[in-house]
């Protein structure tokens, strides 16, 4: 048999502080067969520098991208340039233990089926600060898919999944599932790799699960085309198709604002187009390192929003001279929005904030949120109850414009007119809805339901996955009532979610008895699935907490567009009162263009150029 000869791939962006380390545990190998391929993907740091030495190696072979292209593509790259029959992989983040390729070659001379062969891994150390008893594995990770530094695979001519088609954390469904039909995957049983952990590592920018998601990993990669991200298995989020109508070139109004958006967009950002439909430039001053994965931050897949660079932004928003910045829109933009209007004391500041208070209370930004509301020329509350709330805090002497809006509202082209056909017209029984998390519904509550001949109808994506087990068991309980469907793009929610007869908000049980001072994040927040619920006009299930404040019963009960219950008996009458579900439907088609952020940008930019009056005339 020919001795066994491998091509390493090693993909690199921005990682120069490890690459050495990488490059010295292949040249240290005691199985002296290789080659490597080194694909620098656009990175900015020093990576050149850093490895200038090691490319006088005739083993090595260099290839530079000006930008990054993504993971898929260099390594196809790479594969294109490989001139061995084996490929192995080494990210310039991990290394090799010395008796690495030695296993993997002594495993596929033992095995002519194995396609693929993986070794086990160590991914973290203990030592005196750092006690840990998960340290190593001998094959694949719980939890995680096969990673590139324990895998090699004989050469075919499959190709790796590119970013120009889908991204995703999921190497298995990138390249290894390719494989499956080849030959076999087998393991060395053998340790001999190390995965390292930090904050950059691809799976945590890219996956939701890992604390990342599209807007951390578009950050860091600064990508600046559409993406579409495989989330889960139930969700592919599609930039390119989802944000379709909001790319045309809008016209600048008479006395248009020149606005810098300071912060990032969280739910539903295309919103702000609006704002450019109205006539109004808009540019990006965006938090650096989003930490959640709805902090939408740009360049954006939408829209003509001109992104300030970082590096010198005081000058940048000088040169610009805005009219007014508006800070937005979480926790996590609290300090950098205080850090912004306190650098620049002589532009209007308006301060928009969506979530409960309570989380900037727990991570020590409230001070920063109470000096933003006090001193914003113009304060944007998410609701009356929270506009009440800050009052408590705020001194007297607080000056500004108010203006209530929430701040994930949806664009109105969500909001379309083809309705469907609802199940309940068929069968004869009720069909409702739940979109996101399933709070506040049991086991006890589904049995009571399915008893009745009520459905509910669970869409879902990263909530599937973290509780997949109880999940498939109520699918086991309840298997004509309980129905798990996937993630649905707003461009589809009227089409959708308009078969079902009610929507199910959270279900909450506050015990603030009507005082501020007690009310918690449930009691003051509202959920955006809301606005979900709004454009396919379904009246929405709620708890009733009467007697108690709670801004989203308040707006609800308000507008005449719920179903409100005490006990799940309550709410059974209720729906089946179709005369009264009839009247409801009827309130949420008269308010339902409410929820959507163009039916308010006149108000919007009303407060707007009013604060700014009332800033120049004070200044």
């Amino acid at each position: 048999m020919e001795p066994i000869s491998f091509s390493v791939l090693m993909p690199t962006y921005n990682q120069c502080a490890f690459i050495r380390r990488a490059i010295h545990s292949l040249v240290q190998q005691t199985y002296e067969k290789w080659e490597l391929i080194i694909i620098n993907d656009g990175s900015t740091d020093d990576t050149e520098a850093f490895i200038a030495d090691y490319l006088t190696d005739k083993r090595i072979t260099y290839i530079r991208n000006e930008e990054n292209t993504g993971l898929g593509h260099a390594l196809n790259q790479a594969l294109g340039a490989a001139k061995y029959d084996y490929i192995a992989y080494l990210p310039s983040d991990d290394f090799y233990f010395s008796n690495h390729l030695k296993e993997i070659a002594r495993k596929f001379y033992s095995d002519e089926e194995a396609i693929l062969v993986f070794t086990g891994m160590q991914y973290e150390t203990r030592d005196s600060l750092f006690h840990i008893s998960d340290t190593h594995c001998l094959g694949q990770r719980k939890g995680y898919c096969l990673q590139l530094v324990q895998t090699s695979h004989r050469k075919t001519s499959d190709r790796w999944t590119e970013r120009s088609e889908w991204t995703s954390e999921d190497l298995f469904a990138l390249f290894w599932k390719k494989l499956t039909d080849k030959g076999f995957f087998r393991m060395t049983e053998q340790v001999t790799a190390f995965w390292t952990q930090h904050p950059w590592q691809r799976h945590r920018l890219v996956c939701e699960k890992y604390g990342g998601g599209l807007n951390q990993m578009r950050q860091h990669y600064h990508i600046m085309t559409p993406i579409r991200l495989r989330v889960s298995k139930q969700k592919i989020f599609d930039e390119e198709s989802i944000y379709a109508d909001f790319r045309k070139p809008c016209k600048l109004c008479e006395h248009p604002l020149k606005i810098v958006l300071v912060g990032e967009l969280a739910y539903n950002p295309e919103r702000i187009y609006a704002l450019e439909e109205a006539g109004h430039k808009l540019y990006g001053l965006w938090m650096p390192r989003p930490s959640l994965s709805f902090c939408n931050v740009g360049p954006l897949p939408f829209g003509h929003v001109e992104d300030i660079n970082s590096d010198c932004w005081r000058e940048e928003v000088r040169r610009i001279q805005p009219d007014i910045m508006y800070g937005l829109l979480n926790d996590g933009a609290v300090g950098w929005a205080c850090e912004v209007m306190r650098t620049f004391p002589d532009i209007p500041f308006a301060w928009h904030l969506k979530e409960g208070p309570q989380l900037s209370i727990r991570s020590g930004h409230f001070p920063d949120l109470i000096w933003l509301y006090t001193h914003a020329s113009v304060r944007i509350f998410l609701n009356e109850a929270v506009r009440n709330w800050f009052h408590l805090f705020m001194p007297p002497s607080a000056e500004g414009v108010e203006l209530i809006l929430d701040g994930d509202l949806p664009k109105r082209e969500f909001f379309k007119d083809n309705f469907s056909r609802k199940f309940s017209e068929d069968d004869g029984e009720i069909h409702t809805l739940v979109v996101g998390r399933m709070i506040g519904i049991g086991e006890a509550g589904l049995r009571l339901l399915s008893g009745e001949g009520i459905h509910v109808h669970l869409y879902t994506e990263n909530y599937h996955s973290s509780r997949e087990k109880l999940l498939n068991y109520y699918l086991k309980l309840f298997p004509r009532h309980f129905h798990l469907h996937s993630h649905i793009p707003p461009t589809r929610w009227t089409e959708e979610f308009s078969k079902y007869d009610a929507g199910w908000m959270h279900k909450v049980i506050s015990s603030n008895y009507g005082n501020l001072l007690q009310a918690t994040w449930d009691d003051l927040n509202l959920p955006a699935r809301i606005s979900t619920y709004m454009s396919a006009a379904l009246p929405v299930i709620h708890g009733d907490n009467t007697g108690h404040t709670v801004a989203m019963e308040q707006l609800i009960d308000r507008l005449g567009i719920g179903v409100s219950f005490t006990t799940l008996d309550d709410l059974v009458k209720r729906l089946k009162d179709s005369n009264r579900l009839i009247a409801i439907r009827n309130n949420v088609l008269k308010h339902r263009m409410e929820f959507c952020f163009d039916h308010h940008v006149p108000r919007f930019i009303g407060a707007f150029r009013n604060g700014i009056e009332r800033f120049r005339n004070k200044h």
